[in-house]
């Protein structure tokens, strides 16, 4: 298996999407054009429907969009809820939008763990990957202190998770195939005397 497969990476453009998507139901939650849940669940299901045709057209099959499958059918779920029960409590999308977060922070978790193993280290995802983790936790835990009751709750979770997710799939799009070559010093010597440069 390559160190970041090319499914993993061919997922980066429905992850700028969905990002994007969700700075614009940020917007629209903070203008209260709609209920909470609604907008949270329309975005969460346009999320999981570009992913899911990403890990379609992905060229090395579907078997190794593990850490990616999560994220794609929880999007799913969890927008159903919102679309189909539009009247639920507005702290009800604060939940979605954590746990929407945490299984996209674990996708690219799994991935960067996958890089570091194969010697291809992507501090930056690392740590974009933990941010968003961190991002659904206290997200979600909002409405269990009794926090969350206003539209700008779910606009704030909204924007920082689209964040996240943007600047996540930026790495995606750029991270190698394998680690860079390690060259003997003999070898780099040899290299730097062949060199036609003055």
């Amino acid at each position: 298996m390559p160190p970041i497969p090319p499914m993993c990476r061919s997922v980066w453009w429905a992850f700028a999407f969905a990002g994007a998507i969700a700075l614009v139901a940020a917007a629209a939650a903070a203008l209260e054009v709609a209920s909470a849940p609604l907008i949270v669940g329309a975005w969460q299901v346009v999320a999981g429907t570009l992913l899911v045709i990403a890990l379609v057209r992905a060229p090395v099959g579907i078997a190794q969009a593990i850490p990616f499958i999560g994220v794609a059918f929880g999007g799913f779920v969890l927008g159903a809820v919102g679309i189909l029960l539009p009247s639920l409590d507005p702290r009800i999308s604060l939940i979605a939008i954590g746990i929407w977060a945490v299984l996209a922070g674990a996708g690219f978790l799994a991935v960067a763990r996958l890089a570091a193993a194969q010697r291809v280290v992507d501090v930056s995802l690392l740590r974009i990957a933990w941010a968003t983790i961190a991002t659904g936790v206290v997200v979600s835990t909002f409405p269990a202190f009794g926090l969350g009751n206003s539209p700008l709750a779910p606009a704030a979770g909204l924007a920082i998770t689209g964040a996240l997710t943007i600047a996540a799939s930026l790495r995606l799009h750029v991270m190698p195939d394998a680690a860079p070559a390690v060259l003997s010093n003999r070898e780099a010597r040899r290299r730097e005397r062949a060199d036609p440069r003055p």
